[in-house]
């Protein structure tokens, strides 16, 4: 009895799961209105995109906007379970127009839902009233309904799935009432509803403004009805929502909530048991506001004394990312305030704390004023804190932790009743952490008053003069100040603006020049600011032609205007490789003239104007190219646009069931022979290739979910950032879901998912390399270096082995309290220095910039070295064999390349002097020698022969690699490895069984296999790697030699990886066994939905009698 309802319970699950896996997207649509009204009102571009942004973490939810007005092409609304209107309504409502109403009538006897938000709500009488009763059950109605602005005050909501987690709640916004409903209300629900105060009423008759039968229902005191959800008798559903006109009120959970559950209900969507769970920050209601031409007005300022002329006892002047100490003479004051005002450049960020609030008497004694209660506060986001920051986190501010104070956010005042006796007021203010680690610039004022300051206090702007010059060399070497290196490293200007401006990208040719990728016209083609500079963006040389280390002479090399906001830039000799979607081309400079004189396409990709399309190429040891694109990206094409067929005979696609979402490649010098690396990663901006061959790249999150990470490339894996059979999001409900939302989102419990080396949190990961140079101090030798642009970091990565894989660390090499810091790329010069380029901006990414000005725009080029390092540039005769050797050695990828492509033309020739480096020089010189020693025909496969049997695991590893891409044959050397000492040796000959023909080669696999420890993920990764294309004989010869001893658990873990159709007999018994945890058996139970055939069907359907009740 206790098997079978064992078993039902996990048929239940198991099935549960697949229905919630395959059951189709909800797919919701926005239609935002065109810009109306001021700034922070009728926000409706900016307020349907920050709507879709919260329901993206809803499972089963796809949602879209459409912005500035009705889609002409309304395709977009096919398909819809759901359409939200938030525009501007009345006589001049988009859906009043030609036929549109017909054609929604249409929609809705299909059952699609409707939601209408505020002015959207507002046909006429004429035309368009009758629909919105049928449709959502209400409507406003001139004359009759009114649109005042106040304070509804929601004591008590229904029982009813839009309120769900939503509790009472009071918000100003402009409330329309008195609503023109279905008679009698059948049908229709009111969610929302107050009673509106006479104030309402202040305003003459009109048509949106009063008339007799209203002022009647407001003097009886009736409730009014300002949300509704209305239940149409064809079974589709409706929901009016009469606020929304004040953009910030989406800063309100309860407010944004309702909403958002309202859409998830006319959709026919779950609502979760506690509502849509999202989080908005001030900085989220800064997005994509219309460019109205005036400043977000602050939230709420409420007066405090009209005609008050008090100065305040202390003014702190604009603070950024410094810490001011506060004392005040408070003798004989009653009151105390305390005001935080913007510091004149927006809200975004202005998390304020005040720390360590004391109030001292005259005899020294202290009462910590977080001890009193205060009279009355307000704060522009978020609730004011005691001992915590406006979000309940710990107060800090420039690095310190506070256990005693006050966060709040700008605009904000605090009142006080002070008890007699205190003489002084002391504090210590600035902004909190959870300011200064934003994608922005924080600014405010903190004022301390002792008579009630005038109403206008918290519209007044500090000189924003005082944060100095911003822009210029001069002002790059004064935020020096603000970026700190590594205790034994110093940092330096090399260029700054206007040598050069927002640079995205660069590299370091053999002269030490700098080649910069700029990107003014970011994202030009859809953000207001549009195209900045019309001659386009450019690719720019900088240079240092005295010796001083700081760049004198600025270049263009070229310059186009259908070149916007490049991603990638590769230096190899006079030539240029460019990657600014849609294309990556090569530029060649002909003569030597610093001029580029022929371009030529490479290839084309999707994604133009866009993060997350095409992204650098680097030269790699193998004399390969390796780059990237983002999910946007999408396809990689021919310049005559045909689609790339890859070395597997795929499509080089993320829309063919092969690969998915973002793609990492390798192809050779001409763009033949392209590989793809791996696939379903979200962002990777830069993918590098140490001298042994082994590949890394960072990888950026669903923006928000501190899950940013760093991969170990393992040739042929799946990264996990969508569901590797359906495609579905990381939200998807599943089988063995993870618990943490880092590893939720790369689905790190799913067989076939490669693990990540190392999530680093919120971030937004830009460029990166592999350090090999001598220069830097040991620690950062032979390590990753990231540069990371949102939290201001260029760090190290310090790897280590880890059974067959990798673990990291991480340690700052340069971290900057500037918050328009923004490393973005880092390059090693010839002389072993990092080259570190600065964005510079207040935030990064997200189709954004604050540096909108084309003649103030900025970017910087710093230098990190030890502490009095004077910069140099070796030289080589890269005519003798002796300087081309030499140069293959230096820490600069140019000079490496140029190295390289002397030698293997020299080939036999070259020989003796890269035999010696290969016998004498250190781990990684040596492979760089092994690299080209094995290209030389006749001896090439003695020295691979040699290197397999060589003490360092590195070196064997390369080994493997190098033959198999010169296409020697690879069985014998995977005999004798298959057995090697080392997990990573063996992992490298699994992942190089992928796809193999060879009738050895399930035997060898099954070798390997049979060495699985049952701990070592990475391991148990590769094997079900290399056993692509072979699956059920790879598990079958893996089961004679395993026999009767299957069920260990390395065994338990080959069965839950392999994709071979035989393992779904195992997979059953391992579910049936009653001594399996349940944790144990959903993992069971997920392993199934990757498996396809009779042999899946046969064993589920023996669990389910297994289960029944006749068994």
């Amino acid at each position: 009895m206790n098997m079978i309802r064992l078993l039902s319970g996990c048929a239940g699950l198991l099935f549960a799961a697949a229905l919630s896996l395959h059951a189709a997207e909800k797919k919701i649509v926005f239609v935002a209105g065109k810009p109306s009204h001021g700034s922070g009102a009728h926000e409706h571009n900016a307020g349907s995109l920050l709507l879709k942004k919260c329901l993206e973490k809803v499972p089963g939810v796809s949602a879209e906007v459409h912005l500035n007005g009705w889609p002409t092409d309304e395709t977009i609304l096919d398909g819809a379970d759901a359409i939200v209107l938030y525009m501007d309504g009345g006589a001049r409502h988009p859906i009043l127009e030609g036929d549109r109403l017909t054609k929604m009538e249409a929609r809705m006897k299909r059952g699609v839902g409707l939601a209408l938000v505020h002015y959207a709500v507002e046909p006429t009488i004429e035309k368009g009233q009758g629909e919105f009763l049928n449709w959502i059950g209400g409507a406003f109605e001139i004359n009759w309904s009114v649109n005042p602005h106040w304070d509804a005050d929601f004591k008590t909501l229904p029982k009813h799935p839009i309120t769900r987690g939503v509790k009472p709640f009071q918000i100003n916004d402009e409330w329309y009432f008195n609503m023109r409903f279905q008679k009698g209300l059948k049908g229709v629900t009111p969610i929302l509803s107050a009673v509106a105060p006479a104030s309402t009423m202040s305003r003459g008759d009109g048509h949106h403004s009063g008339n007799p039968d209203v002022r009647a229902s407001v003097k009886r005191g009736d409730q009014q009805h300002v949300a509704w959800a209305y239940d149409r008798p064809d079974g589709g559903r409706g929901f009016g929502f009469t606020g929304a006109h004040f953009h910030n009120n989406w800063g309100n959970d309860d407010f944004r909530k309702l909403v958002l559950n309202a859409i998830l209900w006319v959709a026919k969507a779950d609502i979760p048991k506690n509502g849509v769970e999202s989080e908005v920050t001030p900085e989220d209601l800064e997005q994509n506001l219309d460019p109205k031409g005036q400043k977000k007005p602050p939230a709420n300022p409420a007066p405090v004394n009209e005609n008050s002329a008090a100065r305040p006892k202390f003014t702190s002047g604009l603070v950024t990312y410094n810490r001011v100490p506060v004392d005040v003479d408070i003798s004989g004051a009653k009151k105390l305030w305390l005001v935080v005002t913007d510091g004149g450049n927006s809200y975004n960020c202005d998390w304020a704390d005040w720390c360590d609030p004391q109030l001292v008497r005259a005899d020294g004694s202290i009462v910590n004023l977080t001890s009193l209660k205060w009279t009355s506060a307000t704060t522009g986001w978020g609730t004011i804190g005691i001992d915590k920051n406006v979000k309940g986190e710990p107060l800090k501010i420039a690095n310190r932790v506070y256990k005693t104070g006050l966060g709040t956010h700008a605009p904000s005042i605090i009142e006080y009743d002070l008890p007699e006796g205190f003489v002084r007021f002391q504090a210590k203010v600035g902004i909190d952490a959870g300011g200064t680690e934003q994608s922005c610039e924080p600014a405010v004022e903190f004022l301390v008053f002792t008579e009630a300051p005038p109403s206008n206090v918290l519209l007044a702007k500090p000189d924003v003069s005082a944060l100095g010059e911003t822009y210029g060399p001069k002002a790059a070497r004064e935020a020096l100040k603000f970026l700190d290196p590594a205790e034994d490293l110093e940092v330096t200007l090399f260029a700054s603006e206007p040598m050069l401006r927002n640079p995205t990208n660069i590299d370091i040719d053999e002269r030490g020049r700098i080649w910069v990728a700029e990107a003014v016209n970011y994202r030009s083609s859809f953000k207001p600011w549009g195209t900045l500079d019309p001659a386009g963006d450019r690719i720019v040389i900088l240079e240092d032609t005295n010796g001083d280390g700081v760049a004198d002479v600025s270049k263009v090399f070229y310059q186009d205007p259908k070149m916007s906001a490049p991603l990638g830039i590769c230096v190899l000799g006079r030539q240029v490789i460019v990657s600014a979607s849609p294309e990556i081309f090569i530029l060649t400079d002909t003569d030597g003239d610093d001029k580029a004189d022929k371009k030529e396409v490479l290839f084309l990709v999707e994604g133009f104007d866009h993060d997350h399309g095409i992204h650098a190429m680097t030269f790699g040891p193998d004399g390969k190219l390796y780059f990237n694109f983002g999910n946007e990206g999408n396809l990689l094409k021919r310049p005559d646009g045909s689609v790339v067929i890859d070395v597997h005979g795929n499509e080089v696609s993320n829309k063919n069931g092969v690969y998915r979402q973002a793609l990492t490649f390798r192809c050779n010098l001409d763009g033949s022979g392209v590989e793809v690396l791996g696939h379903n990663f979200r962002n990777p901006y830069e993918v590098c290739a140490d001298s042994f061959g082994t590949i890394w790249q960072s990888d950026n999150d669903d923006d928000g979910n501190r899950a940013v990470r760093i991969n170990y490339v393992m040739q042929g894996g799946n990264y996990g950032f969508s569901d590797e059979m359906t495609g579905a999001s990381w939200h998807a409900k599943r089988t063995n879901m993870e618990k943490e939302i880092p590893q939720r989102h790369w689905y790190q419990n799913d067989p076939g998912v490669v693990p990540n080396l190392l999530v680093t949190g919120a971030g937004a990961p830009c460029g990166m390399l592999v350090y090999e140079g001598r220069l830097l101090p040991e620690r950062f030798r032979n390590q990753m270096i990231l540069c990371d642009a949102g939290p201001r970091v260029v760090r190290s990565h310090p790897v280590t082995a880890d059974g067959a894989g990798y673990a990291a660390l991480s340690e700052d090499i340069l971290s900057g309290r500037d918050s328009w810091f923004r490393p973005s790329d880092v390059c090693v010069a010839p002389d072993g220095s990092l080259l570190v380029a600065d964005w510079n901006d207040a935030g990064v990414g997200g189709h954004n910039m604050a540096d909108r000005s084309f003649k103030e725009m900025k970017g910087r080029i710093y230098r990190i070295a030890p502490k009095g390092h004077k910069p140099n540039v070796p030289q080589y005769d890269f005519t003798k064999i002796s300087g081309a050797v030499a140069a293959l050695q230096s820490p600069n990828v140019a000079t490496r390349y140029l190295a390289w492509d002397q030698l293997v033309h020299l080939g036999k020739h070259a020989e003796n002097d890269l035999r010696q480096l290969w016998l004498k020089g250190e781990p990684r010189m040596r492979a760089r020698a092994l690299q080209l020693l094995a290209r030389i025909e006749g001896t090439g496969e003695r020295y691979l022969r040699d290197a397999a049997k060589d003490g360092d695991a590195d070196i064997r590893i390369a080994a493997l690699r190098i033959a198999h891409d010169l296409k020697v044959n690879l069985h014998p050397m995977l005999k004798k490895l298959v057995h090697d000492e080392s997990p990573q040796v063996r992992r490298e000959c699994a992942l190089l069984l992928r796809g193999s023909d060879s009738s050895e080669a399930p035997e060898l696999w099954a070798k390997l296999a049979a060495q699985h420890d049952g701990e070592d993920r990475w391991y148990l990764e590769a094997l079900g790697i290399g056993a692509q294309k072979n699956e059920s004989a790879c598990f079958k010869a893996w089961l004679k030699v395993a026999g009767k001893k299957w069920n260990t658990p390395a065994g338990r873990d080959i069965i839950w990886r392999s994709r071979a159709p035989e393992a779904a007999t195992y997979l059953a018994k391992l579910i049936a066994d009653p001594s399996t945890p349940e944790e144990e058996r959903l993992r069971y139970f997920r392993s199934f939905d990757f498996l396809k055939g009779p042999e899946k069907e046969i064993a589920l359907i023996e669990l389910l009698s297994l289960a029944s009740p006749g068994r």
